[in-house]
């Protein structure tokens, strides 16, 4: 794996960073159903495994 897929690798866990803190954020805000509210836990949960997954992808590949 060369560089700049590293770097796109490194570009998506920031993104999914991103796309959780913003969901957390939703959830916190408490202004949704409750259903909605365990979705978005759920989409934040998901997003959070896509993230562990892809930083042990890029510490493999850097190792």
């Amino acid at each position: 794996m060369d560089r700049r897929d590293l770097l796109t690798l490194e570009s998506a866990v920031t993104a999914i960073e991103e796309a959780a803190a913003a969901v957390a954020r939703e959830v916190e805000r408490d202004r949704l159903r409750e259903t909605s509210l365990t979705r978005l836990s759920t989409v934040e949960a998901e997003l959070n495994r896509s993230r562990l997954a892809l930083e042990k992808i890029i510490r493999e590949e850097t190792a």
